[in-house]
């Protein structure tokens, strides 16, 4: 079995921790910790679902680790999807300009394509041809699921997807 290449992700995770584990949840819509556990969580179900559906498993975990910056560096619940894209982009040039120590740096493509999952992802309902937006999508709703958040309608349609296909 071949060793997954997933250091950038890790890095770019604790990077983040690193910066968010001091906020205070005053004038959060979610607590800092919930953000910070669903990070965790969410990059480690987007790995399994990369290797299942033929996915970059590293860039999955990047999508995943940045799908909720605007709820915590905003402060954004409504709409936080679509006005994550200024803040990935600063994440992104924090991560290249010093936080990723000795590792590539993430490129200007898996920026875009990034982007292009993380604003699309509360438009659970709709489905598209962006397979990177509908693994978002898929794992943040297997995600909360897992932790026991309410998943009804279009989250529980792709979480029963997703069990069936896996044979849970």
């Amino acid at each position: 079995m071949e060793k997954l290449k997933i250091r950038r992700a890790n890095r770019l995770m604790l990077m983040l921790f690193e910066e968010w584990k001091t906020h205070t949840n005053e004038g959060r819509p979610l607590k800092i910790e919930w953000n910070i556990m669903h990070m965790f969580t969410s990059s480690q179900v987007a790995k399994i679902y990369a290797i299942r559906y033929g996915l970059n498993p590293e860039l999955c975990a990047m999508i995943a680790v940045l799908h909720d910056i605007a709820v915590v560096e905003g402060k954004f619940r409504e709409n936080h999807d679509g006005l994550a894209g200024e803040y990935i982009k600063g994440a992104i040039q924090r991560y290249n300009d010093g936080g990723r120590y000795k590792l590539e740096p993430i490129t200007t493509k898996e920026t875009k394509i990034i982007i292009s999952a993380v604003t699309v992802h509360g438009d659970k309902k709709n489905f598209s041809n962006n397979s990177y937006a509908e693994m978002l999508k898929d794992v943040d709703s297997l995600d909360a699921y897992f932790h026991g958040v309410n998943t009804e309608n279009a989250r529980e349609t792709r979480v029963e997807k997703i069990l069936k296909d896996f044979k849970i």
